[in-house]
């Protein structure tokens, strides 16, 4: 409180009071809310809170609009008396004043008002009314701790150990102090013999006489000692002494007295390592405690987190709340855990490596520093156990050698050139590590580090045995040989040919000088030494042909060691001041000494200035090149941290199109990362870079030395040549993970270029053991397809992981070592589209016959870099680039790039599967754009064909014409997509959006094929008109008081003769003579900015609920859909929706806003998943846009071509004569009996269905129903089942509602009246009647249909198509047996039965009848009656169950079929082949009635068409049919005629007929008759 806290202890007591500890005093605390306020009972005192009562203040209690005042300001008002109306939820509402005063307005009308605003003031009549609570501006007196706590080191420890605990448990502490204070009693060597003591005396009493003499003696011995700070805690003893006590136990003893000591045994082996060991358990159990809360919310939603929480720990609530309060002081937390590893860490971060690699996984804002920090450590030891490693691995040369040092052998010589070569391509950062050893003590390991680290520079262009090594009184000096041209030597072919020149083969021999010194003041006599040993050099190397003279190009390297030289003092980069001063301090040396000029004049261009720094820590680069403009040498910024050598080969010329770079090394110093900014749109772009070294054998020293990357990295089943790709892609994205949450190196569009320093064999680019044995002519072609092949073998490894990093683009450089056209320089580009999808483009490095430089060369595809420089600078992201990265800070794909995501799927779709059937040759999809036939389209507009590239749309919706080729179609079918574009105006429905919409849609309908809608929006689109809002001005009440509120918005003159067509306004003249033309209402220049937008919106909602009835329509929400778009989704009723993105009508904050307060903290609370997925508007959820696209693809494989279309029937992979094998025990999971299952040994039990095929539909809504799609014997089927099981339905809370909670319902197949069951059965009638497929209704084993759910599935619905089957033991009637006795067989005919059929009760009621009859009255008559009663009460429970039993025999399944009411008793175990055989002849039945149906409609039409005269043949019609008629009678009485007796009885039969027929009719027919007669 301001400033000041106090810590306090709170217990609850179990009468509900409070137990508070503060300053070493207890005291009891009960709470009562009462009308005038919160009563305390302190110790037994009274003291009563009172409420705060002030009405002078005039507060807005909700949010609202104020819409006038009723009293003018500074007038009197009395008590509930109206002073002003607001506007709440389109309600108008007086406010009454509370008391009588004078009131002074503070808002003017017209404002809008959040809760608990002040609207005006009062000045009381009565001032004594106001009860106000003043603010304390004090602050907490000076109080001790909770508890008393005595001056003794262990105890102090203890309560500094139980702050930090209650920090990390969420509760506030001064951290500074908690953590000197733990650091301080660690660090004393009292405290082991203090916690020992204290331990000792709790447990004294119980331990066993001789243990306790035992401990006693041997702590004796050192207990006066800790003073002297010069004698440790004798753990080991002790431990030895508890351990020798257990061993003398019995077994039957040894668990009782494990448990006792266990106290005693834990502190000493907390101490075996001393008080660091100690301290070091301490800090692991707080990081333990921290991470064991925090890595539940790492890269977590949190409300998912909570949900899950609650699931797990449902009997234990207050375990959540637990943990919730603990996360919720993450700060404090942080801060905590960054000062101990600052101070307890840093010293030996090996000892804490598993915890350090947990803290730097965590995945958040809240965890972005500490997760650096614990990287950082990491490092630290990394760095440190390479240098050792290093050491170890040259320096034990001789272990593995039977010679000794001195004997020069050729095994040694290999030996030793292998462990080196392992050094040059590890995959570590060796390089830093080397730098460390450059000072080490041993002479021959300090030249084998030397050597190492200039042949690890400079392969592969180093003269073979070049290095040479010499001591100097200065220092150590080494000097090299190497070609500068080696790069360009690999360019071209081996062939000259026209369009494919060769790159020249030229190399120039330049040499190279490491000096490594002490001091910056040996410098200048070494550096002398230096170019004398390098320019008198005798020794030559001549490799393929002549080598020209040394020129301008020598490098030279000055190493400065030793941790204590100032230079290595100096800070690194981070600090850029400290940066300077060493840069101008390295400069000044160089331009000052005579060595410049020397340096100069040998040739030499580059500088390279390496300073060692100390243990961990990774030494500085500087280069500084000569400059012929400045005659000195000048420090490149670009290669600072990088040696020159290396920048060849990175290509880091290429960024000098950039100003301001900001570089950034990665953790394990394998790559570069460049941060610069685009322009003139700002986007930050890094440039990520580095060099793939490739171990030669078995891992070479990586696997050695146990140094290498984590074993899931190394398994991947791929080339030798992908493997290095994909282990350097994985740990720039470590590194980029690592970054994600650092505002330093923020960036929005990453590029990767890695550099393959190996020449690669054709063997090496095919996975292990496999040869290539390829034409010499074709083998360019072929290592085209292979690389691109290796391209997307990679990127669907980590191509998703690089997109969320937003890792866009990757390129690979590498060299083919090959004899036939293959051979040279090759260029692998990917392009990172969507993550799952990518485009892959090879080039060829070769020489432009005009440009003379070396360009990228498209070999069979042309790509976007075809003969463009290699070393050109990279160009600012075109526009396609920038759209796809708004679309993905919208998180969801641009739209152009959803037909990539279609031929994917497609691909896969083909790859995967189908049998017996092969890929077609021709592209599976043809996609081409629909665009307005004018330019300007709109409302009525046609729709066209267009080819024209992507991102040229000039509104926000694009549509598709696709043409697919897929299993089940693979002569091809057609559907149109319509998207919305995210990346113009946020996919706002417009004027334009909304014509092309309902142009798609009409064009769906009329070709009555399937509609795919994208959805990605911010709903119906608003606006202002800005020509007005940049001009308009305001009429104040008052000029000189704006806070006074104001009368209009005007215009002036000049400014409505400018845009008077974009308001209506009336002219205002004032007294002054000034001329104002008020505004009453702006219309805009421009269409699209208010209602007529949802007038468009109206229509496209018709045209799409319109196109659900006459085709297919389904909706993927691919990214937050608002308004008008969310109704589309369910007026399409088909819908997906991706995990992350929700459908709403309104925003979570306009929702605040409403409601006064924070409710909702995200749109997900709203419409994710959890809401639309349950309440039945969603029916499948996918995780991302590629799996969207395949429910999509997987969706329209269960539906015909166009309305009216054949079935897509595929040939099934599950054999239609399998039977059913899963058979239901005690009731039938609907779901196994669909899809099948697995039993308890893995043996798949199979279904009804297809195996594989079932596709659950709408899983969390009505989830005691089970629909979805299958496919039975390859047709595709819809299922609706029933799940009799009880399921718990969950309704969740709304945060809107205050008192509102989570309520769990069970459901078990049944629906009540109040939720409608007469309007969904009346439904469900409604629908089968008019269903025009075949319907196949089964009651599956042991299933049941009864009563109003059987009247509402009766195949007499539509007899037509739908069929009733059952299974044999199926049952099925109006009521369940119990409830049919209940009616039919109640306790009067259950006595009727006894009587009837037992003996004994015939027996004693024949008795009874005869003691009746001979004396009524007797006591005989009573016992009988007794008797019968009792016999009867005894067989009633036995005589129930036999009704029952009567009951179910009147349900069964052969009942069924007797009757009619089913169509045949299908066996469960044959039910699968009866009805694929079922189903195919009714598929065959409908089509062939369609056929006849469609053929007779042509007929009739062509008869029509072509009758005599050119009329309509209606009449000839009728008169044909007339004939017809005649001839069939006639048919039937010829029969009469060929009988005498037949003909005798003709007469009377025609009497008979006739007097059957309406008099009407009789009459008619009695005149035609005579007609005919005559």
């Amino acid at each position: 409180m301001n400033k000041s806290e106090i810590e306090v202890e709170i217990h609850t007591l179990r009468d509900g009071g409070l137990l508070m500890q503060l300053d070493g005093n207890s005291h009891v605390i009960y709470a009562e809310e009462e009308a005038a306020g919160t009563r305390l009972l302190i110790d037994g005192r009274t003291c009563l809170l009172q409420n705060d009562h002030d009405p002078s203040k005039l507060m807005a209690e909700t949010p609202c609009k104020l819409l006038r005042y009723l009293v003018s300001d500074g007038s009197h008002v009395d008590a509930d008396m109206p002073y002003a109306e607001v506007e709440v939820m389109k309600m108008c509402m007086p406010l009454l004043s509370p008391a009588s005063g004078v009131i002074q307005f503070k808002l003017s009308e017209g404002q809008a008002m959040q809760a608990g605003e002040l609207i005006a003031r009062l000045d009381l009549d009565d001032p004594s009314a106001v009860r106000k609570a003043e603010p304390f501006h004090g602050s907490f007196p000076v109080l001790g701790s909770p508890t008393a706590i005595s001056g003794k080191v262990h105890q102090r420890c203890a309560a500094s150990l139980n702050a930090a605990r209650m920090i990390l448990a969420g509760y506030d502490h001064n951290i500074d102090k908690v953590v000197q204070n733990l650091l301080v009693c660690l660090d004393s060597p009292e405290l082991p013999f203090l916690q020992w003591q204290e331990c000792l005396a709790v447990l004294a009493t119980r331990l066993p006489k001789d243990l306790r003499t035992a401990l006693e003696a041997k702590f004796r011995e050192f207990e006066g000692f800790p003073n002297s700070l010069n004698i440790d805690f004798p753990a080991k003893l002790l431990k030895g002494v508890l351990e020798a006590h257990l061993s003398s136990c019995t077994e039957k003893e040894k668990g009782a007295h494990e448990r006792l000591i266990e106290p005693l045994m834990s502190l000493v082996k907390s101490y075996e390592g001393g008080r660091e060991g100690h301290a070091r358990v301490i800090v692991q159990s707080l990081f333990e405690e921290y991470l064991s809360v925090e890595e539940l919310f790492s890269d977590n939603i949190k409300a998912d987190v909570i949900e899950r929480l609650r699931l797990q720990y449902k009997k234990d609530l207050l375990k959540v709340v637990d943990i919730v309060l603990s996360h919720q002081g993450v700060r404090s937390k942080n801060k905590l855990v960054l000062c101990l590893m600052e101070q307890l860490v840093y010293p030996s971060p090996a000892a804490y490596r598993d915890k350090l690699i947990r803290f730097s996984q965590l995945n958040h804002t809240n965890y972005s520093e500490l997760a650096l920090k614990a990287s950082q450590l990491l490092e630290h030891t990394k760095l440190s156990e390479l240098r050792s490693a290093i050491a170890r691995s040259l320096s034990e040369l001789e272990m593995f050698t039977e010679d000794g040092e001195n004997m020069d052998t050729p095994k040694r010589k290999s030996a030793i050139n292998e462990r080196m070569q392992d050094l040059v391509s590890a995959p570590l950062a060796v390089e830093d590590a080397l730098v460390g050893l450059f000072d080490h003590s041993d002479h021959t390991l300090q030249r084998r580090v030397v050597e190492t680290y200039i042949r690890r520079l400079y392969q592969p262009y180093l003269v073979k045995e070049s290095v040479r090594m010499q001591w100097h009184r200065s220092g150590r000096i080494a000097s090299w040989e190497f070609l500068e041209e080696h790069i360009e030597k690999k360019n071209g072919f081996e062939e000259q040919t026209p369009d494919k020149p060769l790159v020249q083969k030229h190399r120039e021999k330049k040499w190279g000088a490491m000096v490594i010194i002490k001091s910056l003041q040996f410098l200048p006599a070494i550096i002398s030494a230096a170019l004398l040993e390098t320019t008198h050099d005798p020794h030559e190397a001549v490799l393929n042909g002549s080598v020209e003279p040394t020129g301008f190009g020598n490098m030279v390297h000055i190493a400065l060691v030793g941790i204590n030289n100032p230079m290595s003092l100096l800070q690194d980069s981070g600090d850029e001041d400290q940066a300077q001063e060493r840069i101008k301090k390295l400069a000044k040396i160089l331009k000052e000494q005579e060595v410049s000029s020397s340096l100069h004049s040998a040739g030499v261009s580059v500088i390279s200035c390496i300073i060692q720094r100390d243990e961990g820590r990774a030494p500085m680069r500087h280069s500084f090149h000569w400059s012929a403009e400045k005659q000195y040498y000048a420090e490149e910024p670009l290669l600072r941290h990088l040696e020159p050598p290396l920048s060849i080969y990175l290509e880091v010329d290429k960024l000098k199109g950039y100003e301001d770079i900001n570089y950034t090394l990665s953790h394990d110093r394998q790559w570069h990362l460049y941060t610069v900014v685009d322009k003139p749109v700002p986007i930050r772009r890094m440039f990520l870079r580095t060099l793939v070294r490739q171990p030669t054998m078995n891992e070479g020293f990586t696997a050695y030395q146990g140094l290498g990357i984590e074993t899931t990295h190394t398994q991947w089943t791929v080339s030798f040549t992908s493997r290095s790709i994909l282990r350097s892609l994985v740990t720039a994205l470590e590194e980029l993970e690592l970054n994600v949450h650092n505002a330093t190196v923020k960036y929005d569009h990453a590029h990767m270029y890695l550099c393959i320093l190996r020449e690669q064999q054709i063997d090496d680019l095919v996975l292990y053991p496999k040869k290539l044995d390829i034409d010499a002519e074709q083998e360019e072609v072929a290592v085209e397809a292979i690389l691109e092949g290796l391209a997307r073998e990679i990127h669907a490894a980590v191509g998703v992981r690089m997109h969320r990093l937003g890792a866009c683009e990757w390129e690979v450089k590498l060299w083919m070592a090959s004899s036939g056209q293959a051979n040279g320089a090759w260029r692998v580009v990917v392009t990172n589209v969507t993550g799952h999808t990518c485009a892959v483009h090879i080039y060829r490095e070769l020489e432009h016959t005009s440009k003379q430089e070396v360009v990228y060369h498209s070999i069979s595809v042309q790509g976007p870099l075809h003969h463009v420089p290699v070393n050109a600078h990279y160009q600012p992201l075109g526009s396609l680039d920038r759209k796809r990265l708004v679309a993905r800070r919208s998180s969801t794909t641009y739209c152009y790039d959803f037909p990539l995501a279609f031929e994917t799927v497609l691909e896969q779709i083909w790859a995967s599967q189908f049998s017996g059937m092969e890929k077609p040759k021709d592209k599976v999809l043809k996609v081409k754009e629909l665009v307005f036939a004018d330019e300007k389209g709109s409302w009525g507009t046609p729709l066209v064909s267009s080819e024209r590239p992507a991102g040229l749309n000039d509104f926000g919706m694009v549509a598709w014409c696709m043409e697919m080729l897929t299993p089940e179609f693979p002569l091809g079918r057609t559907i149109l997509v319509v998207a919305n574009d995210v990346t113009f105006k946020l996919g706002s429905f417009g004027q334009r959006e909304d014509a092309f919409f309902l142009a798609v849609t009409d064009l769906a309908c009329n070709k009555k094929i399937p509609l795919i809608y994208l959805a990605a929006n911010s709903g119906a689109r608003i606006g202002t008109a800005d020509e007005v809002k940049s001009c308009f001005k305001v009429g104040w009440s008052d000029e000189f008081s704006p806070d006074h509120g104001f009368q209009h918005v005007y215009l002036s003159p000049e400014d409505h003769a400018r845009i008077g067509s974009s308001v209506i306004a009336h002219e205002l003249k004032l007294e002054n003579g000034e001329t104002r033309w008020v505004i009453d209402v702006i219309v805009g220049k421009e269409d699209g900015l208010g209602v007529e937008n949802l007038s468009g919106s109206g229509a496209i909602a018709s045209a799409y609920s319109r196109a659900y009835k006459e085709t297919f329509t389904l909706t993927y929400v691919t990214g937050r859909t608002v308004g008008i778009g969310a109704y589309l989704t369910r007026l399409g009723m088909r819908c997906i929706q991706r995990l992350d993105q929700p459908i709403i009508l309104t925003g979570f904050s306009a929702l605040n806003k409403l409601l006064g307060r924070e409710v909702y903290s995200s749109h997900m609370q709203l419409g994710g998943p959890k809401i639309m997925a349950t309440n039945g508007v969603v029916h499948l959820t996918v995780s991302d846009d590629l799996e969207g696209v395949s429910a999509i693809l997987k969706w329209l494989s269960c539906i015909p071509s166009c309305v009216g279309g054949a079935l897509p029937i595929s040939s099934p992979s599950d054999s239609p004569e399998r039977p059913v094998e899963y058979f239901p025990e005690n009731s039938c999971d609907p779901r196994a009996a669909i899809c099948g299952i697995f039993d308890g040994n893995g043996k798949w039990l199979g279904g009804i269905f297809d195996k594989d095929s079932f596709v659950e539909t709408l899983e969390g809504w009505a989830r005691t129903v089970v629909t979805g799609r299958a496919k039975l014997g390859g047709i595709p089927v819809g299922i609706v089942a029933v799940e009799t099981q009880t399921v718990m339905q969950v309704i969740p809370a709304d945060p809107g509602q205050l008192d509102s909670h989570e309520r769990v319902v069970p459901q078990a197949g049944q629906r009540d009246l109040f939720e409608g069951i007469l309007q969904a059965g009346a439904a469900i009638v409604e629908n089968l009647r008019t269903y025009k497929q075949p319907v196949f209704v089964y009651i599956p084993m042991m299933g049941e249909l009864r009563g109003g759910a059987w009247a509402v599935l009766d195949s007499k619905i539509n007899s037509d198509h739908i069929e009733m089957y059952a299974d044999r033991t199926a049952k099925g009637n109006v009521l369940e047996p119990e409830g049919m006795i209940e009616i039919k067989f109640r306790t009067k005919d259950l006595l009727e039965c006894m009587g009837r059929l037992d003996q004994q009760l015939i027996n004693l009621k024949a008795r009874l009848q005869e003691a009746s009859k001979s004396a009524p009255y007797d006591r005989m008559v009573d016992s009988l009656q007794q008797q019968i009663q009792t016999r009867e009460k005894q067989l009633l429970p036995v005589y129930t169950q036999i009704a029952t039993k009567f009951a179910e025999l009147h349900d069964s399944s052969l009942r069924m079929e007797a009757k009619g009411v089913i169509r045949e008793v299908v066996d469960w175990d044959r039910s699968r082949l009866f009805f694929c055989r079922r189903l195919c002849r009714r598929i065959a039945e409908c089509s062939l009635v369609k056929d006849i149906l469609q053929e007779a409609e042509k007929m009739l039409g062509w008869m029509m068409k072509h009758s005599s005269h050119g009329r309509m043949i209606q009449g000839n019609y009728e008169a044909k049919l007339q004939e017809l008629r005649v001839q069939k009678v006639l048919l039937r009485l010829t029969n009469i005629g060929e009988s005498l007796s037949d003909l005798k009885a003709l007469p009377q039969g025609l009497a008979a007929l006739l007097s059957k027929v309406e008099p009407s009719s009789r009459e008619q027919l009695v005149d035609e008759l005579r007609k005919v007669l005559g």
